[in-house]
Order: structure tokens, then sequence, then C-alpha cells
């Protein structure tokens, strides 16, 4: 019973890492969808295009230094940081600024497509092939009791919590964070306030691509491999999304990671007890979305929304 206890234990703490990163991912999807009612499905694309770009410069750090350090992999992050602040206003005046005033579903399609020519694109430039990302923890672990924890595992949850205390602070302390907040709640009065609505979008998307980025520099070592399929992995943490309740920041974080739990530890101890789970572990989190929003039509965090007729 106690090595049950253990191996459960561990996974949920494998689980808690994995939801963080599923957690981030959400974040942007509901950072764009709350300023502009646009669901960004190329997210996870954005993702992986950050992933490859730190592992180039990681590499290119590497080779340059002779071998790598903790520096590199900082200064490899800052310089993935600035090029995703550039992607993102470019995809705000790319995607967001020409089809500003059409029908959602034509910007949701626009998305789709953005997805497919990313993958495409960075297929072309990095070839077929899967790349090996570089740790910067190794195979570094800690013990506690019976319990093995990688460092980068411990390091994924100290990011996750960090960026979000960040976010927090921003959208709640800072002018331009409650601008985003008035503009997701009425852009056109928002806009009759003086806000800037344009830059505002503008914002939303370079944040997204941040996050995005960052969300991918955590993943690939984690995954230790590197390769286009990676995007799809953001479809995992739209059912977070949706589960925390579409629009609320902090159900993004708890739907991703109660998902993060359920994926690991249903890949683990329970599909040794139970070989038929095996076959529903890559649907298993959309079956735990479908039976939450049974229950509650807008997520664990969402708030149902009254038309005035």
């Amino acid at each position: 019973m106690s090595s049950i206890i253990t191996d459960i234990s561990q996974e949920a703490i494998s689980g808690i890492a994995l939801g963080s990163i599923y957690a981030l991912i959400a974040l942007g999807f509901t950072l764009i969808y709350k300023a502009t009612e646009v669901v960004n499905f190329a997210q996870g694309e954005l993702m992986m295009v950050g992933a490859y770009v730190n592992f180039f410069f990681v590499t290119q750090f590497i080779s340059s230094a002779g071998e790598p350090s903790l520096w590199i992999f900082f200064i490899a992050l800052i310089g993935s940081v600035i090029f995703a602040v550039a992607f993102g206003w470019i995809l705000d005046f790319v995607i967001n600024r020409p089809l500003k005033d059409e029908p959602i579903f034509s910007v949701i399609m626009a998305t789709i497509s953005l997805s497919i020519i990313l993958r495409a694109i960075v297929a072309m430039i990095a070839g077929p092939m899967s790349l090996l990302p570089i740790s910067p923890f190794g195979q570094n672990v800690i013990k506690i009791g019976g319990i093995v924890i990688s460092m980068l595992d411990i390091f994924i949850i100290g990011s996750a919590i960090l960026l979000v205390i960040i976010f927090y602070y921003f959208f709640n302390k800072t002018r331009w964070g409650i601008a985003m907040q008035a503009t997701s709640e009425d852009p056109i009065a928002a806009q009759l306030m003086g806000i800037p609505v344009n830059k505002v979008h503008a914002m939303v998307w370079i944040f997204s691509a941040i996050v995005a980025t960052i969300s991918g520099i955590l993943l690939a070592p984690r995954m230790s491999l590197l390769d286009t399929s990676m995007g799809f992995l953001g479809l995992k943490a739209f059912p977070a999304a949706v589960l925390g309740g579409f629009g609320s920041i902090g159900g993004a974080i708890v739907g991703g990671i109660i998902l993060g739990i359920i994926e690991t530890v249903s890949m683990g101890t329970l599909s040794f007890h139970f070989e038929w789970i095996k076959e529903i572990n890559d649907i298993i989190v959309w079956i735990v979305l479908i039976a939450v929003l049974m229950v509650k039509p807008d997520g664990l965090f969402g708030v149902e929304k009254v038309k005035k007729v």
C-alpha cells in the first residue's frame, strides 16, 4: 500500500510540472480570448517555434563558449523572449488588425492556417529529424523519502509560479494591465475612455507569444525530443482552458494542473493496475473535460453570461 502511495505521490508531482506547462499554454489561449474573443489555435505552434528558437540560441552559444553553463541558458532565454516580443507584434499586425471587424470564424480559420504554415516553415528550416534539447540541470534529482524529483520539474513548477505572480501583479496593479481588463470587458467603452485598444491588443498577442515561448523552453527538455509535432501538445492545453472556465486566468492555471496530474497518474500507476486505461490515455483528458462540462457547462471558474433582451 505504501508503495502505491509513493508512486502516486511521485507521479502527482511530475503531473504538477506537466500541468504547469499546460497552464501556461492555456494562459496564452485565455489572454487572447479575453481581449479579442478569438481562440488562437496556433498557440501550440507558437510554443514550438519558441522552443526551436531557444534551441538555436543554446547550440550557437555552446559552440562559441565550448561548454554549457547556466549563463548560456539564461542569455538564450532572454534572446528567445525578445524574439517572442517581435513575433507577437508581427502576428497582431498580420492576423488581428486586418481581421479585426471580420466574423470570428474568419479569424479562427486564420489562426488554424497559421498553425499549419508555422509547422511547414519550421520543418523546412530545421529539417525533418527530431532534435535533442539540452537541459540546464542534466539528470540531477533530489530525493524526499522514497520520492525522486528531477531538478527540471522543480524549476518548471517554480517558473510557473513566478510567471503567475508576475501576471497577477501586471493585470491588477499596472496601468496597462487594468487597460487590458477594461478592453476585454467592453472594447468600445474602453476606446471612448481614451484607452488605445489597438496597442492593448498588440500587447496581448505579445504576452501570449512570450508565454508560449517560455512554455516551449520548459517542455522541450522534459520531452527529450524537439520536433514539429510538439505543436499538437497545444491542443492538450485547450481543454485545460475550457475546464477552468474559458476566459478565466485562474481557471486556466487550475485546469492545466488538474489535467497534468490526471494524465501522469493515468499513464503510470492506474495503467499498471488497470490495463484498459492504457487504451484511453490519449483521450482521458477529453473524457474528464466532458464529465465536468456536463455538471458545470461554463467550467470550474467560468461565469455564466446573461444576455439582456
